[in-house]
């Protein structure tokens, strides 16, 4: 123990003696250096009245400091004035390792200070080495001196509080052994030996009632085995019968004497007899630890048992040889609502029609079984507009369309076709005939004949329609999940055809919904990649040529294929829901764009226009889009978003409300492509725009000036526009000038504003930020005059 107390606290003494030693060093010769200061103040006067009999007589003063080796006072010419210098062996020896401290003495006169000498004097390491080392022994001594106290209470204390219950508690366990009692520990105390040996004294009590329990226990154990509800056995390694419960017995209607030393394999049916060795055997050379399978069992009568079969490997390994537990579980009732259970998980609750998986395995049933004689056909239908009804009529009515149009289908259908739902309002049918081409065709019109019948809702009719898919196998899938595939590819095919009528799979078909996956990855990977990025095309004023805003235009940068077609992923995006991701991203860079224009020098005016997809008109936009707006700190009137006849059409309702919100925000709307769709002049009346871009395809038209017809149309067209905009104070911006013939007669035709590559193609924003030194963005109008008052 001291041995232990000195390889902990010597390191620590050693460390606090040269810490408090080095530490008291320190405070003495800062002692010093105040000394000297206070000195050096008390001998300016004398040395500025030249009084050096005062002067000697203060440094033999200050030389009586048994510290100090020698003291030299200095003229402000460094002319020693006065040298006490003590003589004696020991200081002369250690004169070497004397320190030298020396301070400037200066006089005040009449607020300036005079440099009047130096003071120097040398003190002797030595003694402040030693008295250091002398205050820091004391503070060791002490700590020794307590450190040996506390040791020594301990070592009383534990001979008192730890060894001698610690010597009982031997004790008791040595007594326990020898007699085979539990004995327990005479040692009551409230430390923490007091609550072991509580614990060890708890623990025997514990182990007497524990062997008490376990002696109940096995004759509760021997009773449950011969009398609970459940078929319990033993078997040996030769699978000879050493033991079975008296439940065992009653549920088989054998006898004890009529099975006890029979091989168990004599009661399995022969035809599931091999599959029972065939198992034993595997747990009998080690390759399972238990052996677990279902069988038929024959009982005395001679019926049969469906049954499950657990069986442990050698749980007694006494000497009368290695026996199994074993359990033999009644599961013919299982059995049976197995397979319910299996016919309702194949069958649509609705309906009565088998779901996907059970027309899945049927297709594969017969797609196995065909010799290549016979054709496998698909027809794969959903209702058109089904949504509508759940929304506007409610889910009840729903169902009852589902059912209707089940029952009238299933009228069209022969004995051996397979009818099925696989959800929502989407339906398959198969056909496995040596005709199933000729009648998939004959169905499908038969199909779509039927559903264009009005539908009665109890007091309410509705017209329903259904688009059709067709696809056969083996020509166009070898699975029966490619078969689904195509005929689900073929279906949508038809869907956006207009609906209401059947179509048949091609390979073409397949090849662009492999070219739109293909699409939709890469819109994925650019998402993730950032390969995304918005150039600017100018907007600008005809009339002077100045630069007023930039439609910001999407572009993917493919790292291998380059630019990718806008059009080629934006379908994609749209058909697959990535269009609101993309969108947002279209904002982001927007704003960020903005936010660079309204730093720039030249641009800080310059408005950014947006295109917008149908599908981004949602509920929460308005709030979005102010949160984007305040987190970018841009005027949202400097915000343009474009929108097309075709997102008005699809999103018509409640569409107005959303533009209207936008609106309050700042923002303005355009509308694009304008003279491109079927209702362009109720758009413009009904819908909150502020702006009317005529679609490029019109501004072709004046490339000529020879006075054709087409070119006269076109001009009145233009004409008309202008004037209407004006009358309803709408701008107008043209797309698409390319020539400066086009150019000119636009500004004939009282167009003020427009964009095209005569003022440059679209390119990144950083391309107009370089030049804006030039002066040649020159935006002063705000965002709402910027277009009508242009010029």
């Amino acid at each position: 123990m001291f041995a232990a107390l000195i390889a902990v606290n010597g390191p620590l003494l050693i460390t606090f003696f040269v810490m408090t030693k080095n530490s008291v060093e320190r405070e003495m010769i800062a002692k010093k250096r105040v000394l000297l200061d206070a000195n050096s103040k008390a001998l300016s006067k004398a040395l500025w009245d030249f009084d050096y009999d005062n002067l000697r007589k203060w440094a033999g003063a200050i030389a009586n400091d048994r510290d100090i080796f020698s003291i030299e006072i200095l003229d402000d010419n460094d002319k020693s004035l006065a040298l006490i210098s003590k003589d004696g062996s020991e200081d002369n020896a250690l004169s070497r390792e004397n320190a030298l401290f020396s301070k400037e003495i200066t006089h005040r006169v009449d607020g300036v200070e005079h440099a009047v000498g130096t003071l120097r004097i040398r003190f002797i390491s030595s003694h402040i080495s030693n008295a250091a080392i002398r205050e820091v022994v004391k503070s060791a001594i002490l700590f020794v001196v307590s450190t040996i106290s506390v040791l020594v209470a301990a070592l009383i204390a534990n001979r008192f509080m730890i060894t001698r219950p610690l010597l009982r508690l031997n004790a008791a366990i040595e007594a326990t052994q020898r007699s085979g009692t539990r004995q327990k520990v005479d040692w009551d105390s409230t430390d923490e030996l007091g609550r072991v040996t509580n614990a060890f004294n708890d623990m025997q009590e514990r182990l007497d009632q524990d062997e008490a329990q376990l002696i109940r226990a096995n004759k509760r154990l021997t009773f449950l085995y011969n009398n609970t509800p459940v078929m319990l056995y033993s078997i040996d390694s030769d699978d000879n019968i050493r033991n079975v419960s008296d439940y065992w017995l009653h549920a088989t209607g054998y006898g004890r004497k009529d099975v006890i030393g029979h091989k168990f394999r004599e009661f399995i049916h022969d035809d599931f007899k091999a599959d029972y060795l065939h198992n034993r055997s595997m747990l009998s050379d080690g390759r399972n630890e238990t052996l677990e399978l279902t069988s038929v069992f024959q009982k005395a009568d001679g019926t049969c048992l469906d049954v499950l079969i657990t069986e442990t490997k050698d749980f007694d390994d006494s000497a009368h040889g290695g026996s199994s537990l074993s359990v033999m579980t009644d599961i013919s009732k299982l059995k049976a609502a197995e397979a319910e259970i299996l016919r309702q998980a194949r069958t649509d609750y609705l309906t009565g029609l088998v779901n996907r998986e059970g027309f899945a395995d049927r297709l594969n049933a017969a797609i196995e079984s065909s010799d290549g004689d016979d054709d496998i056909a698909v027809l794969f239908f959903d209702l058109d507009r089904f949504k509508w009804v759940n929304d506007n009529l409610g889910h009840f009515a729903g169902d009852r369309v589902l059912q209707s149009v089940t029952r009238e289908i299933a009228e069209l259908l022969q004995e051996d076709d397979c009818f099925g739902r696989f959800g929502g309002d989407e339906f398959a049918i198969m056909l496995s005939c040596k005709s199933s081409k000729k009648r998939a065709v004959e169905l499908a019109t038969k199909i779509n004949r039927t559903l264009n019948r009005p539908i009665d809702l109890g007091g309410r009719t509705l017209q329903i329609s259904a688009s059709v898919g067709i696809s056969f196998y083996p020509d166009n899938a070898k699975s029966a999940e490619e078969l689904l595939k195509a005929s689900d590819v073929a279906m949508y095919r038809q869907k956006n055809s207009g609906r209401n009528g059947f179509c048949v799979f091609n390979e073409q078909f397949g090849k662009e919904a492999s070219q739109r996956l293909e699409v939709k990855e890469i819109i994925s990977e650019a998402l993730e990649n950032h390969w995304f990025q918005l150039h600017f095309q100018p907007i600008v004023n005809l009339k002077s040529r100045t630069t007023i805003g930039f439609e910001g235009l999407l572009r993917l940068v493919h790292p291998e294929r380059g630019v990718l077609p806008p059009l080629e992923y934006i379908r994609a995006a749209e058909q697959t829901g990535g269009i609101l991701e993309i969108g947002d991203l279209v904002l982001e860079l927007g704003l960020d764009a903005l936010e660079r224009l309204q730093e720039s020098r030249d641009c800080r005016s310059a408005y950014v226009a947006l295109n917008f997809s149908a599908a981004q008109f949602l509920p929460d936009l308005p709030q979005n889009l102010k949160e984007k707006l305040t987190a970018h700190r841009v005027d949202p009137s400097r915000l343009v978003l474009e929108i097309t006849e075709t997102t008005l059409m699809q999103n018509s309702m409640g569409l107005d409300g959303l533009i209207e919100d936008i609106r309050k925000l700042g923002c303005t709307f355009a509308l694009d492509d304008f003279g491109t769709g079927f209702s362009s002049l109720s758009y413009m009346h009904r819908f909150p725009v502020d702006t009317v871009k005529i679609d490029r395809s019109f501004i072709k038209g004046l490339d000529a000036r020879s006075g054709t017809e087409r070119t006269h149309k076109t001009a009145a067209l233009i004409e008309a526009v202008v004037g209407l905009s004006q009358k309803l104070n709408l701008n107008v911006i043209a797309e698409g000038i390319e020539t400066e013939d086009q150019y000119e007669r636009l500004v004939e035709l009282g167009v003020e504003t427009g964009q095209g590559y005569l003022f440059g193609k679209a390119k990144p924003l950083a391309t107009y930020l370089s030049a804006d030194q030039t002066g040649r963005a020159e935006t002063t109008l705000l965002p709402d005059e910027k277009l009508r008052n242009a010029g």
